[in-house]
């Protein structure tokens, strides 16, 4: 008798961002930037000595750029063939440059994108409100309040097994064609059909202060001064950088074009935050662009379905020994390491930091958990109020969070972006309340209209027309047979970049479900694993997509019998939700040539979302 003999025939990664556990509350930070001592006086002379010979170069750069602006009336385009292009290659290596651009009437800018070839390359992008050129000093603009943590991806890998024993008698793979593909025991832990590997921290993540003209102009418009500060360094670290900038500026370009009274801003924006650097080195005053940066931070509060990006933070002076004098200094600040070497700072607007991950915890152990407010009458601590009635958290799950985020991916499909990394922790819970951006994560918050969805973490996002150029995305569409041609937009690219989303927001909306609402009968009581790759698994290949033997799974725990009562309304509109977001990717297979979509924004008209 033959065994089986298992080989792994074809893997695809799909990167989701993920949240580290390290958390840090440091003691009060002490004043940044560090004043070198008498004893260094020498080495800062030397030191503004090289700043100034950078604001030359800089400046004759800027006159070289505002040349070549002038010969593009001669049909001369900036593209990475050009003359820009071989310029940039010429510089000194300590020039930055993310800080060199080139403008036009169309605004785009000229940010570095680095390759895993590790060949830096230049791309020509749209960025109306110059959140890719805009440098801001530390110290000047922004001081460092606390070290939050660190955080990075992880990268999940499908497997699929084949039995050469078989003599083709198994399934088709629709990657490979053989005919001796088997289903491995899904409780086989030597086999498994999925595999998880992390990257490692690659992205710290600090919280600021905007502060100067702008700080006092954001508190006086009774916004919040408040921002979250991101360090990427390393090879991968940068290139989520570069994505992030990059889809930023497409992002808000665009949001800009929908934003009524914001077209006479649009020169104004960029060509303040392009000379924002050199002209706070010159000593000049950068007005203008401290009221662009205000009017920005207060679009992107108010419209934007996305973690807005500001800006880039200078550490350049920073991260040289010599010209601070003592390391130290940030450890004793801030409790953590100073700037890494060559690593890039992205400015983002404060939105909080409760996430999607951090609320899927049952209510009633976060009312536990949660410290004490109000002391007695003889100084005893009093135990939090109770609960608001299940009906009223309901619905603030349903019609606040969940409707929510299909709202904010929607807004985002509809700007032609795909996120392709969508998990727990790249769903940000804010609050319109500018002092208390936690509030929407509280167990005692019930009004739909408190919470504010906003996405995050770009760094794998990209546009949808341009997703059949990538050879990864064409291996995961061939494994549900959808047959894509490189370079090639079609109804059925569109549709699968699409429903990668949904999928994974999908598997979020059952973790969010089946924990937040979850009401456990006693307090020893254990739940099962909730987590996003146990539902795959227990959904996809324990129940084999069948969503009715999943629901008799989840109405047979005591702690979810509320939620498949709420899911059973409207003749199950709940199930029908979750199995049309689930199996997307399976919808669009059976789409081909139909000339259909599953969008986000068809499935905000769902039942569910009626009540």
């Amino acid at each position: 008798m033959s065994s089986n003999v298992y080989c792994n025939v074809w893997s695809i990664p799909i990167n989701l961002y993920c949240a580290a556990a390290h958390l840090s509350w440091p003691v009060p930070p002490r004043p940044l930037p560090y004043h070198p001592t008498s004893s260094h006086r020498s080495i800062l002379y030397l030191h503004k000595i090289k700043q100034q010979i950078m604001v030359l170069i800089n400046n004759l750069t800027l006159l070289l750029l505002l040349a070549l602006e002038h010969a593009s009336a001669f049909n001369l385009h900036l593209t990475q063939s050009s003359v820009s292009y071989r310029f940039f290659k010429t510089l000194p290596f300590w020039v930055s440059p993310h800080r060199l651009c080139s403008r036009s009437r169309s605004s785009p800018s000229v940010i570095p994108s680095l390759s895993m070839s590790r060949n830096l390359e230049y791309n020509v992008i749209k960025d109306a409100t110059g959140c890719t050129v805009r440098n801001f000093g530390l110290g000047y603009d922004i001081i460092l309040s606390s070290y939050v943590g660190s955080m990075g991806f992880d990268q999940v890998v499908d497997w699929e097994y084949y039995d050469p024993s078989s003599g083709g008698r198994g399934r088709i793979s629709p990657t490979t064609g053989r005919r001796d593909v088997v289903d491995p025991p899904p409780f086989d832990p030597s086999a498994p059909r999925r595999t998880r590997t992390s990257s490692g921290n690659v992205v710290r993540l600090f919280r600021g202060e905007l502060m100067g003209r702008i700080g006092a102009g954001l508190r006086a418009r009774g916004l919040d001064n408040r921002i979250l500060l991101k360090e990427f360094s390393g090879e991968v670290g940068l290139e989520l950088a570069v994505a992030e900038l990059r889809n930023a500026g497409e992002l808000q370009s665009k949001m800009l074009d929908q934003v009524e009274g914001c077209d006479s801003d649009r020169e104004v924006w960029f060509n303040s935050a392009n000379d924002r650097y050199l002209f706070a080195q010159a000593g000049k005053t950068t007005m203008k662009d401290d009221n662009a940066v205000i009017s920005l931070s207060e679009m992107l509060s108010k419209h934007a379905p996305f973690v807005g990006v500001l800006g880039v933070l200078n550490v350049d002076e920073y991260t040289v020994k010599d010209a601070t004098g003592d390391f130290n200094e940030w450890y004793r600040a801030l409790g953590t390491k100073p700037p890494m070497p060559g690593s890039i700072w992205i400015v983002y607007e404060y939105a909080g930091l409760a996430t999607a991950a951090s609320y899927s915890v049952p209510h009633s152990e976060r009312r536990l958990k949660m410290p004490p407010t109000r002391r007695g009458m003889f100084g005893g601590i009093q135990n939090p109020p109770p609960l608001p009635p299940w009906s009223s958290r309901a619905r603030y799950v349903t019609m606040g969070v969940l409707r929510g985020c299909l709202e904010s991916l929607a807004a985002l499909h509809e700007a032609g972006v795909a996120h392709r990394s969508i998990g727990a922790s790249s769903v940000i819970l804010s609050t319109r309340k500018e002092l208390d951006r936690n509030a929407a994560t509280s167990p005692y918050t019930t009004a739909p209209s408190c919470v504010q969805i906003k996405l995050s973490d770009f760094g794998f996002a990209g546009p949808i027309s341009k997703s059949s150029s990538d050879p990864e995305f064409r291996a995961r569409a061939r494994a549900f047979s959808i047959f894509l041609e490189e370079g090639q937009t079609s109804f059925s690219s569109t549709g699968f970049a699409m429903a990668e989303d949904l999928h994974a927001l999908g598997f979020v909306f059952l973790q969010i479900l089946l924990t937040s609402l979850a009401e456990p009968p006693s307090l020893e009581y254990s739940f099962p694993p909730t987590d996003v790759d146990t539902l795959q698994r227990l959904l996809g290949d324990i129940f084999d997509g069948d969503m009715g033997r999943f629901l008799q799974y989840c109405d047979e725990e005591p702690a979810w019998t509320n939620v498949v009562q709420l899911l059973n309304r409207d003749n199950g509109a709940g199930w029908e939700l979750l199995q049309s977001m689930c199996f997307s990717r399976e919808r669009v297979s059976e789409l081909q040539g139909s000339l259909q979509l599953v969008t986000a924004r068809a499935l905000l008209s769902s039942p569910f979302f009626a009540r």
